[in-house]
C-alpha cells in the first residue's frame, strides 16, 4: 500500500510539471498559462486605454454633492435668507421647509394661597363628580386644579362653557406655549462649488450656520 501511494505522488508531482511548463496546454491547444509577462501583455483589452495619473489626483476629486439645510428661520428671518439664495443660486437648486408647531392651553382654577381651601373645592368637586387633577410639576401653578389641556384653544374654550353652565366659577384658560410656525431653507444637491460658497452665504444670512440635513 505504502508503494502505490508513493507512486501516486510521484506521478502528481510529474502532471504538475507538465502543466507549469505548458506541456499540457500545448497538447490541447489552449495557450500557455505561466504568469509571464509577454503572455500578459498579449491578452490585454484596449492597452492605449491605459492612463497613468499624476500623485495625489484622489484626493483632489470633486467631492459628491451633499445636502445642507439652515433653520430654524423665523418668518422674519425667512425673507432675507430667501433673498440671499435667489440672488446666489439657480432657480430650484433649494427648498422651503415649513413646520407648524401647535399651541397649548389648559383649563385652570386658582392658583389658591391657602391649603384648606384649596381641598375644600376639591372636596366640592368630587361630590359633584367634575373631573379634574391636582396641578403637580408645572413651576408658577401649583396650588390649583387641572381640567384639561387641548392643542386647540377653541377647544379650551368649549370646557370652560361647560363648566360655567355646571356652576364652576372662576374657571379659566391659561396659554401654556403658543403656537409656532418655523422655516428651513434646504440645498438637496449643493455641489462642490455650492460648498464652498456656504461660508459667504452664511454671512449674508447673518451668521446662520449650514448643518447636515436632518430628516424630512
Amino acid at each position: 500500500m505504502l508503494r502505490g501511494l508513493v507512486i501516486l505522488l510521484l506521478l502528481a508531482n510529474l502532471g504538475y510539471f507538465a502543466w507549469s511548463q505548458g506541456w499540457i496546454g500545448a497538447l490541447t491547444g489552449a495557450p500557455p498559462q505561466t504568469g509571464r509577462e509577454p503572455e500578459r501583455l498579449t491578452r490585454q483589452l484596449q492597452p492605449e486605454a491605459l492612463q497613468i495619473l499624476p500623485p495625489n489626483t484622489l484626493a483632489r476629486r470633486t467631492p459628491p454633492p451633499v445636502c445642507v439645510e439652515v433653520g430654524p428661520l423665523t418668518t422674519a428671518e425667512l425673507g432675507r435668507a430667501e433673498a440671499v439664495l435667489r440672488s446666489a443660486l439657480p432657480e430650484g437648486s433649494w427648498q422651503r421647509l415649513t413646520r407648524e408647531k401647535p399651541g397649548q392651553w389648559m383649563v385652570y382654577l386658582g392658583p389658591y394661597q391657602r391649603p384648606e381651601l384649596l381641598r375644600r373645592r376639591m372636596e366640592d368637586l368630587r361630590k359633584r363628580q367634575i373631573a379634574f387633577e391636582e396641578v403637580r410639576d408645572l413651576p408658577g401653578w401649583e396650588q390649583g386644579l387641572l381640567f384639561g389641556r387641548y392643542a386647540v384653544e377653541a377647544d379650551a374654550r368649549a370646557l370652560q362653557a361647560r363648566l360655567a353652565a355646571q356652576q364652576v366659577r372662576y374657571v379659566r384658560v391659561v396659554r401654556l406655549v403658543a403656537p409656532s410656525t418655523t422655516h428651513t431653507l434646504r440645498l438637496p444637491r449643493a455641489d462642490a462649488e455650492t460648498q464652498a460658497n456656504l461660508p459667504r452665504l452664511r454671512e449674508a444670512m447673518g451668521g446662520r450656520a449650514w448643518s447636515a440635513c436632518s430628516a424630512p
